[in-house]
């Protein structure tokens, strides 16, 4: 028994992020824009991709 085929889709690199805003996309070290904290902002709408919660230096 033959599997059936999955539908055919550019192939991307694994470490592809994507705008869920725009849908843009780029790898990891792409043209997003890096602000301060780890967050990276789309560069064609300016929405955030990602944001890195920060922690606090215990006292």
């Amino acid at each position: 028994m033959s599997r059936p085929e999955s539908p055919s889709r550019p192939a991307r690199p694994k470490g592809t992020l994507f705008c869920p805003t725009c849908g843009h996309e780029s790898g990891l070290d792409g043209d997003w824009i890096a602000v301060e904290g780890g967050t990276l902002v789309c560069p064609d709408c300016g929405a955030v991709v990602v944001a890195q919660p920060t922690f606090g230096v215990p006292a």
